[in-house]
C-alpha cells in the first residue's frame, strides 16, 4: 500500500507544481497588459480545485486499506507526522491563511499611509493583501467557527477510539487469555479463535480509523471549496488558492 500511495501522492505533487506556476503566472499579468478576466481566473481556481478533489477520491482506496497508517504516515518525516491532524492538515488552517493574508494586506496600507499617494492606491494590487469585505469577513467567520466545531466533533471521535482500545473488544479477549494461561488451556482451538478474535478487533478498529480519515478529508475539501469559489472573489481565490498550493508542494501535506 505504502508504494502505490507514495506513487500518487508524489503524482499529486507535480500537479500542484503546475497548478502553482499557473497561479503565479495569472497573478503576475494582472498588473500586465494580459489580465485576465473574472471568469478566466475562476475558471483557473476551479480547475486547481478538481485537481484537488481528484487527489482525495484517488487516495480513498488506500485509506480503506490501511487507515491506521495515515495517522503517522511512513512517508512523512517527524515534523510532518508532529502537525498532522487525522491524516492532512487541519482545515481551519485555510481560514487562518486567508486571515494572516488580509491582516498583511491592512498592514501594508498603514505602512503606505505616510508615504505617496499612488502607493497607498497601488498597495491594494499587491500579493499581500486579500482585502475582505465586511460581508466576506463575517461569511469567513462563519465558516471558521462551523469548521472548527466539526474539528472538534472528529478530534473527540479520535480520542473516543483511542480509549476504546482499553474497553471491548480487546479487553475480554485479554481477559479471556489469562483465563486460558491460569487453566493451562493448550494452545489448540481456543488459541486460535482468540487471535481470530484479535484480528477482527483490531481490523474493527482499522476501518473506524479509516472512516474517521474520509470524514476529515472531507471536511478539508468542503471548507476549501467554500471559501474559494463561494466566499472569495476569483481575484482573492486565486492568490488564497497559490498558497495553499505552496504549502502542499512544500510537503505540509492535505
Amino acid at each position: 500500500m505504502e508504494g502505490r500511495f507514495l506513487a500518487c501522492y508524489q503524482e499529486w505533487l507535480q500537479i500542484q507544481g503546475a497548478d502553482l506556476n499557473e497561479l503565479l503566472q495569472a497573478i503576475s499579468s494582472q498588473n500586465g497588459s494580459r489580465a485576465r478576466s473574472e471568469m478566466e481566473l475562476r475558471e483557473l481556481v476551479e480547475k486547481s480545485m478538481r485537481h484537488y478533489e481528484e487527489y482525495y477520491e484517488r487516495r480513498r482506496r488506500p485509506v480503506r486499506e490501511d487507515g491506521p497508517a495515515f495517522f503517522a504516515p511512513p512517508w512523512c518525516n517527524s515534523f510532518e507526522k508532529a502537525v498532522l491532524w487525522v491524516g492532512g492538515c487541519r482545515p481551519s488552517m485555510f481560514i487562518r491563511l486567508i486571515y494572516s493574508l488580509s491582516s498583511a494586506g491592512l498592514e501594508a496600507h498603514l505602512d503606505n499611509l505616510t508615504g505617496p499617494a499612488f502607493a497607498f492606491a497601488s498597495a491594494s494590487h499587491g500579493e499581500g493583501l486579500v482585502g475582505l469585505s465586511a460581508r466576506q469577513l463575517v461569511l469567513v467567520n462563519e465558516l471558521h467557527r462551523s469548521t472548527l466545531l466539526e474539528e472538534n466533533r472528529i478530534t473527540s471521535q479520535v480520542a473516543t477510539l483511542q480509549e476504546n482500545v482499553a474497553d471491548r473488544p480487546l479487553l475480554p479477549i485479554v481477559k479471556e487469555r489469562q483465563r486460558w494461561r491460569r487453566s493451562d488451556t493448550s494452545r489448540g482451538e481456543i488459541g486460535d479463535g482468540g487471535d481470530a478474535d484479535v484480528v477482527a478487533a483490531m481490523g474493527s478498529y482499522a476501518a473506524a480509523m479509516a472512516d474517521l480519515v474520509e470524514a476529515a478529508d472531507r471536511l478539508r475539501l468542503e471548507t476549501a471549496r467554500t471559501l474559494l469559489l463561494d466566499i472569495l472573489t476569483p481575484k482573492q481565490a486565486l492568490l488564497g488558492r497559490k498558497f495553499i498550493c505552496q504549502s502542499q508542494t512544500d510537503r505540509l501535506h492535505t
